[in-house]
């Protein structure tokens, strides 16, 4: 049996702690908003104590894919993901960020691109988001001690272009200017504070005029290209939806993602993983991508 007088004391629990070991009914000691004892701790004194009993008592889940980039500037909390247990996101993925900007007309662009996409409410955008910021470090900054739950940015491929290139983002290649133009942007994201580099390929993502979004139209190399800015910022990651995400993946995309895993020296969180009993050798096909990605050195 422990003694100590501490903050919080949540009795009772079946302990899940994440390490993959089974659970146990324990409780756990918080001080200073952190866990300093786990155990047996009846007894111990707390300012306040929680009966946890019947309940399991675990680490708060990450989702790694969320687009809750706009959506917190009216809902620090981003409910509903904090009341089923979620206290981490990423958001920008898909190369949905809404950071960085080049002028009013890039918000609206991505404005109209987040309703096409994700369904977003026009009357929300409108009313709940300022757009009041250029550098990605100038948004991050607008949620710096406003948050309920903890979260981190990626810096999506289609703000980057749309930023460069204008109208121009959906209509052909970059040239050698505009992709250097580009990499610093990104650069300059990465050290701000953003988690790391997002892009689409998907046949689903079109932007408000139905076009496909900036990032379909991007050659192959200008991917990997801003994929190996990664490389020089410890820390970050990639994260892409494959034109077959729905279908598994072809040669050409699992060569891709081998390009961009190399390039940056980081793992790919690749979408959508497809279970459909309908068509099992799916989803075997995309896991299969993982091991020949690992085989070229990815």
């Amino acid at each position: 049996m422990q003694t100590g007088k501490y903050d919080l004391l949540i009795q009772g629990g079946l302990v899940v702690d994440g390490t993959d070991t089974p659970g146990v009914t324990a409780d756990v000691a918080v001080t200073d908003g952190r866990i300093v004892a786990v155990g047996d701790l009846t007894g111990s004194g707390a300012t306040e104590v929680i009966n946890a009993t019947g309940k399991v008592v675990c680490p708060g889940f990450v989702d790694p894919h969320t687009h809750y980039d706009a959506q917190l500037f009216w809902d620090p909390y981003a409910t509903p993901s904090c009341q089923h247990g979620i206290t981490s996101v990423v958001m920008g993925n898909c190369g949905f960020s809404i950071a960085p900007l080049g002028d009013d007309t890039d918000a609206e662009y991505l404005a109209a691109m987040l309703v096409r996409v994700e369904g977003m409410s026009p009357a929300a955008l409108a009313e709940g988001v300022d757009w009041n910021w250029r550098s990605f470090g100038d948004f991050l900054d607008r949620f710096e001690g406003n948050l309920g739950v903890n979260v981190a940015g990626m810096v999506g491929h289609s703000a980057l272009r749309r930023t460069v290139m204008k109208d121009d983002a959906v209509t052909r290649e970059a040239t050698p200017d505009e992709l250097i133009q580009m990499q610093l942007l990104l650069a300059e994201s990465l050290e701000a504070g953003g988690l790391g580099f997002s892009t689409s390929r998907s046949f689903t993502h079109s932007d408000g005029d139905g076009r496909p979004v900036p990032s379909r139209t991007a050659a192959v190399d200008e991917v990997v290209a801003l994929c190996g800015v990664c490389a020089d910022h410890p820390g970050t990651t990639l994260e892409w939806v494959a034109d077959g995400c729905m279908n598994g993946f072809t040669d050409e995309e699992v060569d891709l993602m081998s390009r961009m895993s190399l390039a940056a020296r980081r793992p790919v969180n690749w979408n959508v993983l497809t279970i459909d009993s309908a068509r099992p050798d799916d989803y075997r096909n995309q896991l299969a991508a993982c091991d020949r990605v690992a085989e070229a050195g990815g």
